[in-house]
């Protein structure tokens, strides 16, 4: 009952994360990421409120709560003729379960009139633990009208590599936990080869790889050798209001 009221005071916010390019160091899309200004008194972050929210199946009113902001920005800035980049916004897995998910996601998207190629829909690889034929199906369809498909945390879970052969994926998001281990200096030299193997691999399957948590310049020197596109994090920038990043990145 509380997230209705939640709602409708207007306290969750939409932040954006930049994704560079890091051979030309540009921006190229951003993830938008949900805060929850509490009660207008205190800046939730995710890890706070969505575990809840998923325990009561009311993430999916969050998803699309995301989701109606992002379209509604986008249309903003193809009507001003602003610079138009892909966003991504998370799908739960809640969420992924619902009926008519696809022309429900579809419908959202297509009331502003923003190209379907802007959103990139993001499920993390737990989501595909249970009903993988079943997501696997609406993935498909989702890209069949034109969306893209992200896959999170890539290589923190056992079924990767068996998931890759069947996925429609656009992007592949290396996961933070192997980004920091270029910076150990005991195992650097393995995580190497294990981050050039997911990349090369990508790359012959046309899937573009978004390396996540990327906080130092060494970690981006080397990211950028292994032939890695995109990178997220820190040493560019933290999730920033919408607002923030209009001033920064926006044409």
């Amino acid at each position: 009952a509380y997230l209705g009221a939640a709602i409708r005071a207007n306290e969750f916010l939409v932040y954006l994360q930049p994704k560079i390019d890091i051979q030309n160091e540009c921006v190229c899309g951003a993830e938008a990421l949900i805060r929850w200004n509490y009660k207008h008194r205190e800046l939730l972050a995710p890890f706070r409120f969505i575990p809840y929210f998923e325990a009561d199946g009311s993430i999916v009113k969050i998803d699309e709560l995301v989701l109606h902001r992002v379209c509604a920005k986008l249309k903003e800035w193809k009507d001003n003729g602003q610079s138009l980049y892909p966003i991504s916004v998370n799908l739960s897995r809640k969420h992924l379960e619902q009926p008519q998910i696809v022309s429900r996601l579809t419908g959202i998207v297509d009331s502003y009139g923003v190209d379907h190629g802007l959103i990139e829909f993001e499920l993390t690889e737990s989501t595909m633990a249970e009903n993988q034929r079943y997501l696997i199906f609406v993935m498909n369809e989702l890209r069949k009208r034109g969306f893209r498909i992200s896959m999170d945390d890539f290589g923190t879970g056992y079924s990767s590599f068996a998931l890759l052969n069947e996925m429609p994926l656009d992007t592949l998001k290396i996961d933070k936990s192997f980004v920091d281990m270029i910076l150990e200096e005991n195992d650097a030299n393995k995580i190497l080869i294990i981050l050039r193997h997911i990349i090369s691999m990508a790359r012959e399957m046309g899937v573009n790889c978004v390396a996540e948590g990327t906080e130092e310049y060494k970690q981006v020197l080397a990211l950028r050798e292994l032939g890695c596109e995109i990178a997220q994090g820190y040493y560019y920038s933290k999730p920033i209001p919408v607002k923030e990043f209009e001033e920064k990145y926006l044409k």
